[in-house]
């Protein structure tokens, strides 16, 4: 009997230690586990245009820099939803980022619409130079932060051009009556009605045949959106007026930010901003191209000379004057806001809009 007690003492003794060694393992394991953070980020867009690789470039990034504490996947043409369906994710953490455009941001805060004010962003060097990183900038990503959302960079997918049927558009007689569709945000259709233009708000999936049907003329939208579309089959002008700036913004949940260790978090901006700055470079390239392959396929490419522009600028200041009284309406600092945003680009803003 007491050999079978010590024998059965000893086995409980090593069946505990057993225990305790697994136990170890399990909670190591877990302790492993809780260092890797997974980060799950959505767009729209096809990767057949620069803008929709952001998240994706972000991430190789971020798991090079982390040394694989940061995981993550990027869903790309619209495998999770349409761009309402992606702030939705984010608001819940179904997803922790993704790229918006500020025509969507927008309906939740007017401040991000102002990225769709007439002739805002005028140029590439002035967006690089002047606007990523200036105070403007910094407020327009920080306005949805009562909705969970903080932005941490800049993909444009480009200058809107006017993609058209005959006949050519050169001045601003030329724009009236035509009908080029137009997205259903107030500042993008309110200028080209500013213009003179018809602007039906089409579903960008019927703008092809709406085309080929002869039941619009064209379309607002960059020379690459032009390309990746297939658009020249249907259309034989471009005219370069760069009326609106296309951006979206990279938005990440405010609380999982918020939550990781700092030396993580700081990684992820550093990340976020050089997947921005390389995506970039790669948008303004891929315009660029667009408008050498479209000459190649035919379509003629119509610029406007700096004097019919201006007429262009002031035919519009009343859609800015309309936006920042939305934004008043929402927050009461309309006109102090667009001064600030103004003043980043180098311009003064009661001077150019109000004409004072």
């Amino acid at each position: 009997m007491e050999t079978k007690s010590v024998l059965y003492t000893v086995s409980k003794i090593v069946l505990s230690l057993a225990c305790i060694i697994a136990l170890g393992f399990f909670l190591v394991s877990v302790s492993e586990a809780a260092e890797v953070f997974e980060l799950r980020g959505g767009t729209t867009g096809a990767l057949t245009h620069p803008y929709a690789r952001g998240g994706e470039v972000f991430l190789k990034i971020l798991e090079t820099k982390s040394g694989g504490k940061i995981k993550g996947r990027w869903y790309h043409s619209g495998q999770v939803g349409g761009e309402m369906d992606i702030v939705n994710q984010l608001n819940n953490n179904t997803l922790q980022f993704g790229t918006i455009s500020c025509a969507i941001a927008g309906s939740l805060n007017p401040k991000v619409m102002t990225m769709y004010s007439p002739f805002l962003i005028r140029d590439w060097d002035t967006f690089f130079n002047k606007w990523v990183g200036s105070e403007g900038a910094n407020l327009i990503m920080g306005s949805l932060k009562d909705n969970g959302l903080i932005g941490l960079g800049w993909i444009p997918y480009g200058f809107n051009a006017l993609a058209y049927r005959d006949p050519a558009i050169r001045k601003l007689e030329d724009c009236k009556g035509r009908k080029i569709r137009a997205a259903q945000a107030y500042t993008i259709k309110g200028t080209l009605e500013a213009l003179g233009f018809n602007a039906p708000p089409l579903p960008w999936t019927e703008v092809f045949q709406a085309i080929q049907q002869r039941v619009i003329d064209g379309l607002s939208t960059p020379p690459g959106l032009v390309v990746a579309n297939r658009f020249q089959e249907v259309i034989n002008n471009i005219t370069l007026s760069d009326h609106l700036f296309g951006t979206y913004i990279f938005w990440m949940n405010q609380k999982v930010l918020s939550d990781m260790p700092e030396d993580l978090r700081k990684m992820v901006i550093d990340a976020a901003n050089e997947a921005c700055a390389k995506q970039q470079k790669e948008s303004k390239d891929f315009d660029d191209k667009a408008v050498a392959f479209l000459e190649t396929k035919g379509v003629k490419v119509w610029t406007i000379s700096q004097q019919e522009k201006a007429r262009w600028i002031a035919a519009t200041n009343k859609v800015v004057i309309d936006h920042e009284q939305k934004i008043d309406d929402k927050s009461h600092d309309g006109r102090q806001f667009m001064k600030i945003v103004y003043k980043s680009l180098g311009r003064d803003y009661e001077k150019e809009i109000l004409g004072r």
